[in-house]
């Protein structure tokens, strides 16, 4: 062939030639301006790809041409973030698929190009579509490549890194589990000694490193490790991927540190760091990665110990790598957000303000880098944003707090709906947004916090890996809303979402610990506000086990034993419990060893064991453990610089205890010093709290010198103070108080009118504060009332109204029953007789009676609230009494749930206990605002609010009612009668007295009392009111019988005679004269309603028995009991056909044999046609309840059993079980007219609740029985045959007009008929202690129509109308003979 100049065979093969020259010279030249990583190079070898794929089709390396170009597009878009670029390599790509039909060989590795850039696309955008395509895509080169095909390793390990993505995006497990199945399948056919075997080890182990993030599985971890380690022996020097393994293993080992706290793990992943840093001398081109890599472990040693050389080593690491990366470098963005975390850190420990501004600038210049349309822009945006806030929390400069703000919404902005990134970007402007709320108080900011992280919950749905950090972080800001508004709702969301949280991170889940400390924290909240003590007991539990997941040497253990030894404090603080504070205190101590110098959280560890010896110097006066504290604070202070941001709190802490200590030593310059650190503190932050401990602290010097200028400043601190709280902010209370009693110390020392009325003012303020918690405004009006009370001021009656309102929202209806009791014990504490007295002492007896029925016995009352009728209103308004009667049996039903808890039950159980705690608090509240609603209407004003005196003086209607009012302001009977409304009985007993009776009678009733002596401080203060109340005859007489009775073992009737005796001259005597009341055959019925410690004595026994001429209540009144004079004002039930239950308990096990119940019953068969009765011999508690609906009287022969700590543990002993009083507020009971409780203790109250009448006789009152006979202690079995057999034979007797076969018994009469069976047990010379425990309780009230009969008529107003064989006749004789121990019904 003739291959001539133009020849166009030749022509046409010089061109290719040339063309084919031309390409690979382009590609060549492209290819190594592309691996410098400078941006003008990239550009330039973009250009260069161009100019290459203008060669013409089709040209057999056109394919290649396009991947490049696509390829180098790529580069500049993660550069740049030029959409463009990216859209433009994935047309490309698609091109160049087009060129590789199937089977074409290359055909898979086109697929795999548009799958990876895809998976680009997907990590900017979110678009889901890329990334099922992307896998997709991935799956069909898969199927190319059949085993044993050499490149299905390659395409097995691209599928699974398209699986790890999704499930990094959904959570889906399903995905992770396929991910690592096909790295091991990839590994297998990368047998030793494959050239690609290391990067199989190595992608494997990241993905078994991904799902021990996931769930904590600690193989996994320990596999991922070994692999890692593996791959470094493939890797021997000089291989130069030898130092990217050296970093693999080094970042699992600091995992396995961070996760157990192995300081073995974190020196090793130093030492290969540093080996892998040698292996890339400068200039390496990976020298820079080295360096950040070390320099990352070396901070994390750092947070550790606390060394300083570490950090400082780290700097200048980073600084070495910023060198090594020119401006324009691809990852000098990075490196200068590293260097600026790393100076942030360095800011957060010594508070050097210069590294704080240089970390500000370095993050400004790494955002310059990275402009719209800057892929990781809103990265840099997020990381100037959080540096701006560390700026601001150091000084305050709000616009460093906006601008941080502005910065996190516009790295919102620059991320599409479906971005990965989204989520935290809305969760860091929710966070920045409670952080500005926090500082100006603006509730939009809360709001708008709260949003942002609902929509961020929205996006993550269940099993994302983000969902359980997301329930965190809303739950945080709910409970931030509840702290400042003190919506009850709120906290018990939050606890729900915690709850949820928990769920989704079992164990061994890396953040398990975490949710378990996130729940203990908001039960500890709750438990703050509500008193719920197994709030606190599953708090301690919960730390308990987050304590466990965290064993030496965890990192995290240090914060684990402050957060346990927090509740331990609390459960000290609540039950005294010296075990609980010892804990707190080793937990502190082991806390503190954690945590040697330096190490950057010394100080607070230093502050904790601190206040917890400063706790135990306040129990034990041991002056050492207050010296220690001091010590230690001081030392919590050296370590903390000028500018570091715990140094305002530490300062007030040391003064705190200063102030502790000048309690007492008196040491003056103690009290300097505290001021002096205290306006130290103010230096660095005008912060409320430092100005509220400022001012309590000049209130002290005041007082001790007397200083006017200190008590003015005080008061101005204060008030600067409050100035600086936004306006419902929840310290208002707290401040408002501190303030007025400043105001009253004033007030104290100059006679200030104005001081007075000034303290009174923000006191009033403090109380009406409906942000800060209700315990804290009850303190506050207490606080109030006191003051006022002690000065006489106008307000007083407002201030324990105030107080009084305040009970039932700590004892809210939707708390269960149990709690609602401790709540109630927690506060009452004697309030509503100290406002009635105050009451009395200003003239207003009717308002003190309201006072007295408004503030006692609110356990019951609200319980009644729930059970009123309502037919009034539903005739005015039927559908809000529709709305009141469902949510009442909603609550009423609720209060009776069980709380309990056990460690063993799971979390899906507490967060549905969680939900119903919530759904009946919004009921409380509905309920609430519905009351509301009804009271606007005309005639309903006063709807269910507590009765009115009006209303109040019905109960007399068949008798006098005789308040016996005991309170540290004095004494009082206050009576109510039909005729003459209320009138006022000074009594000149005071309260100390009624509490010396009280302790006499407990020693008197008290089991095996004949081994009790008395005090000294007794038999002082019983001999003085001996010697003040009674004629000098009586007084000689009983003195001699009292005082000898320590000589006679066993005889208690000389407590019982000084008891009555003065109860009859100092209390009864001067009621019945005012009444006007003489002995007679025929008493009146009289009920009496003690307070106090007066609930505790026997006034219905009150009497002169060593008289020359005895006189005793009973000689002039029928005697009857109530809790409360609402208790008098119910309805008589209707009844047909009559039933009685009788249920005896004669070997009751665990308990002592009553033989005489036996008896008891023959006694009531006698008296009780057998069709009427319902027997029940060693009865079980399910049989008992089942009957009670149905029967008209319930008598019970049995062990009765009053609960020392929680009242509503109280029962009648069963053969089958306690029946307890919290079971009987269950039971309803709407035909019941009277109980018979022939046990012991039935109507003993509670020592800490005298108010709320918690025992099983009033249970049963308000559980709808009209009249109880009660016992208040002990009774011997074989009286109880004999009461029975008198009160029911009275009770059973013919009557002229009676016919036999419709006759049941009145049961109006109990009262009269326990008088004359306790008068015939008395005929027969029983000791006091025997007949006088039994009372009768309840109202006779009413007359009661019996189907088909003629209503019996009410007797005469003052008479009764019994005429019985067993009527007293002379005086009553004592029994001081010895007798047989006969058994007591008691436990």
């Amino acid at each position: 062939m003739d291959y001539n100049r133009d020849n166009p065979l030749r022509v046409r093969t010089l061109r290719h030639l040339r063309g084919r020259l031309h390409h690979d010279f382009l590609v060549t030249l492209a290819t190594r301006l592309l691996d410098s990583g400078e941006q003008e190079d990239l550009n330039s070898a973009i250009s260069l790809y161009r100019e290459a794929l203008q060669l013409p089709a089709p040209h057999p390396e056109r394919s290649a041409s396009l991947n490049d170009l696509a390829t180098a597009l790529s580069m500049r878009f993660k550069q740049s973030g030029r959409h463009e670029d990216l859209e433009e390599a994935i047309s490309l790509h698609r091109e160049a698929l087009e060129l590789f039909p199937a089977p074409h060989p290359l055909r898979s590795s086109s697929l795999n190009n548009i799958a990876n850039v895809l998976l680009t696309r997907f990590e900017q955008s979110g678009r889901q579509e890329d990334l099922e395509e992307a896998i997709s895509l991935h799956r069909e080169a898969l199927d190319l490549f059949p085993a044993p095909h050499p490149l299905r390793s390659t395409s097995l390990n691209s599928i699974a890194v398209a699986l790890l993505t999704r499930f990094e995006q959904s959570g889906r497990q399903e995905d992770l589990k396929e991910a690592i199945s096909l790295h091991r399948e990839a590994l297998r056919l990368r047998p030793a000694p494959h050239l690609l075997r290391s990067s199989s080890l190595h992608n494997l182990a990241t993905a078994l490193s991904t799902r021990f993030g996931r769930s904590g599985r600690h193989k996994d971890l320990e596999e991922a490790i070994s692999l890692h380690r593996e791959v470094l022996e493939l890797l021997p020097a000089p291989h130069p991927l030898r130092p990217s393994s050296l970093n693999n293993i080094a970042a699992a080992l600091l995992t396995r540190f961070e996760q157990f706290g192995r300081h073995q793990d974190l020196e090793e992943a130093i030492s290969l760091h540093r080996e892998a840093l040698q292996l890339r001398p400068a200039p390496h081109s990976e020298r820079s990665t080295s360096l950040n890599n070390l320099a990352k472990a070396l901070s994390t040693r750092f947070k550790q110990s606390g060394r300083h050389e570490d950090l400082k080593e780290a700097i200048s690491l980073y600084r070495e790598a910023l060198e090594l990366l020119p401006a324009t470098h691809l990852l000098r963005s990075s490196s200068l957000n590293d260097i600026a975390a790393a100076l942030k850190t360095r800011f957060e420990q010594s508070g050097r303000q210069e590294d704080l501004e240089e970390a500000i600038s370095l993050h400004r210049a790494a955002l310059q880098l990275r402009p719209a349309p800057h892929p990781d822009r809103s990265i840099s945006l997020n990381n100037l944003a959080n540096a701006l806030w560390a700026r601001f929390d150091q000084s305050g400069r709000h616009e460093d707090l906006e601008e941080a703000i502005s910065l996190h919404r516009e790295a919102l902005e620059v991320l599409p709906a479906t971005h990965p990134l989204r989520s935290s970007s809305l969760n860091n402007i929710g966070y920045a947004l409670l952080k500005q709320f926090e500082q100006s108080g603006r509730q939009e900011d809360l709001e708008e916090a709260i949003s942002l992280n609902r929509e961020v919950l929205e996006v993550l749905p269940a099993p994302h890996p983000d969902r359980s950090a997301s329930l965190h972080s809303i739950a945080y800001a709910l409970r931030t809303r509840f702290e400042q508004s003190g919506r009850q709702e709120d906290l018990e969301e939050a606890i729900s979402l915690h709850r949820e949280a928990l769920q989704l991170r079992p164990a061994p889940h890396l953040d398990r610990s975490s949710s378990l400390n996130d729940i203990a924290a908001a039960l500890s909240t709750r438990f703050e506000q509500s008193g719920r003590h197994e709030d606190l007991e599953e708090a301690i539990s919960l730390h308990r086990k987050a304590l466990e997941l965290r064993p030496a040497p965890h990192p995290d253990r240090s914060t684990s034993l402050n957060n346990l030894a927090k509740v331990l404090w609390a459960r000290f603080d609540q039950s005294g419990r010296y075990e609980d504070l010892e804990e707190e205190i080793s937990l502190h101590r082991e806390a503190l060893q954690l945590q040697p110098a330096p190490h950057p959280d010394r100080s607070i560890s230093l502050n904790n064991l601190a206040a917890a010896l400063s706790t135990r110097f306040d129990r034990s006066r041991r002056h050492e453990d207050l010296e220690k504290a001091i010590s230690l604070l001081r030392e919590a202070l050296e370590v903390l610089p000028a500018t570091h941001p715990l140094r305002p709190s530490s300062l007030n802490n040391v003064g705190t205890a200063l102030l502790k200590r000048l309690e007492q030593s008196g040491r003056h310059e103690d009290l300097e010093e505290a001021i002096s650190l205290y306006r130290e503190a103010l230096k660095l932050g005008p912060r409320s709290s430092s100005l509220n401990n400022l001012a309590i602290a000049l209130s002290t010097r005041f007082e001790q010198s007397g200083r006017h200028e200190d008590l003015e400043e005080a008061i101005l601190f204060l008030q600067d103070a409050l100035g600086l709280l936004a306006t419902g902010h929840p310290s208002i209370c707290e401040y408002s108080l501190n303030l007025g009693n400043t105001f009253m110390r004033a007030y104290t020392h100059f006679n200030d009118l104005g001081d007075l009325q000034r303290a009174m003012d923000v006191f009033r303020k403090a109380v009406a504060c409906e942000t800060a918690p209700a315990s804290r405004r009850f303190r506050a009006a207490r606080e109030w009332a006191s003051h006022a009370d002690f000065s006489t001021h106008d307000s007083a009656l407002d201030a324990y109204q105030a107080a009084i309102e305040l009970l039932p929202r700590l004892a809210m209806l939707s708390l269960d029953l149990s709690s609602r009791q401790q709540a109630l014990t927690s506060f009452t504490d004697g309030l509503a007789c100290a406002a009635a007295t105050c009451a009395i002492q200003s003239g207003e007896f009717e308002r003190a009676v309201e006072l007295l029925e408004e503030g006692r016995a609110v356990f019951w009352s609200q319980a009644l609230q729930l059970r009123t009728p309502m037919t009034d209103l539903r005739e005015v308004a039927p559908g809000l009494e529709e709305t009141l009667r469902d949510i009442s049996h909603a609550l009423e039903q609720g209060s009776l749930r069980d709380v309990s808890w056990d460690v063993s039950d799971n979390s899906q159980q507490r967060m549905s206990m969680e939900h119903e705690a919530g759904r009946l608090r919004r009921l409380n509240d509905k309920w609430l605002a519905t009351l509301e609603e009804a009271r606007k209407l005309k005639g309903f004003e006063d709807f269910l609010r507590p009765q009115r005196i009006s209303t109040l003086l019905g109960a007399a209607a068949e008798g006098p009612v005789v308040i016996l009012n005991a309170s540290k302001g004095g004494c009082a009977a206050l009576i109510l009668t039909s005729l003459n409304g209320v009138q006022h009985v000074p009594l000149a007993l005071t309260f100390a007295d009624v509490t010396v009776l009280v302790d006499l009678m407990r020693i008197a009733t008290a089991p095996g009392h004949g081994d009790l002596t008395h005090s000294a401080s007794i038999r002082g203060h019983v001999g003085g009111l001996l010697q003040q109340v009674l004629p000098s005859t009586t007084l000689q007489l009983m003195r001699q019988s009292w005082e000898s009775r320590d000589m006679t073992r066993g005889q208690t009737n000389s407590d019982f005679q000084v008891i009555l005796a003065v109860l009859w001259q100092s209390v009864v005597r001067h009621v019945f004269h005012s009444l006007g009341l003489e002995k007679s055959d025929m008493p009146p019925n009289l009920w009496w309603c003690p307070t106090g410690p007066f609930t505790f004595l026997p006034i219905h026994a009150a009497g002169m028995y060593n008289a020359g001429e005895p006189q005793c209540v009973s000689d002039y009144v029928v005697s009857s009991y109530t809790p409360t004079i609402t208790a008098l004002l119910g309805d008589m039930p209707v009844s047909d056909p009559f039933k009685m239950m009788v249920v005896i308990e004669p070997n009751t096990p665990n308990q002592n044999e009553l033989p005489y119940t036996i008896d008891e019953l023959q006694r009531i068969e006698s008296h009780v046609p057998e069709k009427d009765l319902i027997k029940f011999n060693s009865a079980n508690v399910k049989e008992v309840l089942l009957y009670l609906p149905t029967i008209s009287i319930a008598h019970f022969a049995c062990h009765g059993y009053q609960h020392p700590e929680n009242p509503l543990e109280s029962a009648l002993m069963l053969y089958g079980g306690p029946l307890k009083v919290s079971k009987l507020t269950k039971q309803p009971t709407p035909n019941v007219r009277l109980a018979f409780l022939g046990a012991c203790q039935t109507a003993t109250g509670d020592k800490t609740l005298p108010d709320e009448a918690i025992h099983v006789a009033s249970t049963l009152l308000f559980a709808g029985f009209q009249g109880v006979i009660a016992t208040m202690w002990s009774i011997c079995d074989e009286d109880g045959p004999k009461v029975a057999d008198a009160f029911y034979k009275y009770l059973y007797r013919k009557k002229p007009s009676t016919i036999a076969d419709m006759f049941q018994p009145d049961t109006r009469e109990a009262a009269q008929a326990l008088h004359v069976a306790v008068d015939k047990l008395r005929s027969e010379g029983v000791s006091f202690k025997r007949w006088v425990p039994f009372i009768h309780m309840g109202s006779i009230q009413k007359t009661w129509f019996r189907k088909g009969t003629k209503p019996i008529k009410a007797q005469q107003k003052g008479h009764s109308s019994w005429n019985d064989p067993f009527i007293r006749e002379g005086s009553p004789v004592e029994a001081f003979t010895k007798s047989k121990v006969r058994p007591q019904r008691v436990k």
